[in-house]
């Protein structure tokens, strides 16, 4: 950084110097004397690091804003700062340097078209070099601000995510051990059935747990298996209907999203003989379409849910589609948007 702003600081005085030696050729002439280039050579230096002193004000006002969040206010800011110092500076010490080094009174400071003229270009110049140095410097320091602001958000999101994922397999574990339970308490011979059949269901959980996305293809083929397991726990007493997807191949959705739309509805619903729970699976438009009928809701603890509130948090990480909830008196319907890829 220190080499960075000394090579802008050499620049600005060698251009200073030229900028001295010119005016000096078209107004006074070719006869260089050693007194005259080495003047020029000072005046050159001390107009130079004046101006690339406002280095110092462009670095206190990039520090003091946030350029993320004010780009084109810091800028201006900038601008104004810089002109103001750059146009103050050029004229001080151009009236102190006529006065007290070349010995020219201030009327004639004052009148002189020439130093007029020469103060005007070394304004200009001065400027114009300062600005693209500022430029370059303003926008490498917006795209860097601006990328790693987009990497922490990008580290968060992903971090979000991957604890989002971890809740998934404890919270399927933990149901199914659950309702294994009840059923050797209740019925042996079916909890052995249940046994055999989630051991294969807990595979694919084991598989796509760490997955961002799955074909929806793949999801429906588990959420068949998984309600053939429920079939065994709740004796058939619910019916269900999914319909055959057409669409692309590379169409995805949110892994074990189905399962634990389908094992909400058995957590929130009392299902018997005389409570039949009705359940369908379709796909309207853009959406995958989950619905079920409401029967005597059955009073339950919130504590080890994840749920629909996990699928609407991973939804937000990885797609710009949003979920629909529709929860009326008769039925609950949640619809995920399907999820393209390239």
């Amino acid at each position: 950084m220190k080499n960075k702003h000394l090579k802008n600081i050499l620049i600005i005085l060698v251009i200073s110097i030229i900028i001295t030696f010119t005016f000096d050729f078209v107004y006074g002439g070719d006869n260089f004397q050693v007194i005259s280039i080495l003047l020029n050579v000072l005046y050159g230096i001390i107009i130079g690091t004046s101006i690339s002193l406002s280095g110092i004000i462009s670095h206190f006002i990039i520090n003091k804003y946030d350029i993320t969040k004010n780009p084109i206010k810091t800028y201006i800011i900038l601008l104004v700062a810089i002109f103001l110092f750059i146009t103050i500076d050029v004229l001080l010490i151009n009236t102190l340097w006529y006065r007290f080094v070349l010995n020219i009174p201030f009327q004639r400071i004052l009148s002189s078209s020439t130093i007029i003229i020469s103060s005007i270009v070394t304004i200009f110049v001065g400027l114009t070099i300062f600005f693209i140095i500022l430029s370059n410097t303003f926008m490498k320091r917006f795209l860097g601000s601006e990328k790693e602001k987009q990497k922490a958000i990008e580290e968060a999101s992903i971090a979000k995510f991957e604890t989002l994922k971890s809740q998934i397999n404890p919270h399927f574990l933990f149901n199914s051990l659950n309702s294994l339970s009840t059923l050797i308490l209740i019925d042996p011979k079916r909890a052995d059935e249940f046994t055999s059949s989630l051991s294969n269901i807990y595979r694919y959980v084991l598989d796509n747990q760490d997955e961002d996305l799955v074909s929806v293809k793949q999801e429906l083929e588990f959420a068949r298996v998984y309600i053939e397991l429920q079939a065994i726990r709740f004796s058939n007493n619910f019916e269900i209907d999914i319909q055959e997807f057409a669409g692309d191949e590379g169409t995805m959705i949110i892994p074990l999203s189905l399962q634990l739309l389908l094992e909400n509805v058995f957590k929130h619903n009392i299902i018997s003989q005389k409570n039949k729970v009705l359940i369908s699976i379709s796909f309207e438009d853009d959406y995958i379409v989950i619905r079920n009928n409401k029967t005597s809701r059955k009073e339950f603890k919130e504590s080890h849910s994840v749920g629909l509130s996990n699928i609407l948090n991973r939804y937000e990480l990885v797609s710009d589609g949003v979920c629909i909830i529709e929860d009326t008196s008769i039925s609950f319907t949640v619809k995920l948007p399907l999820v393209t890829t390239d």
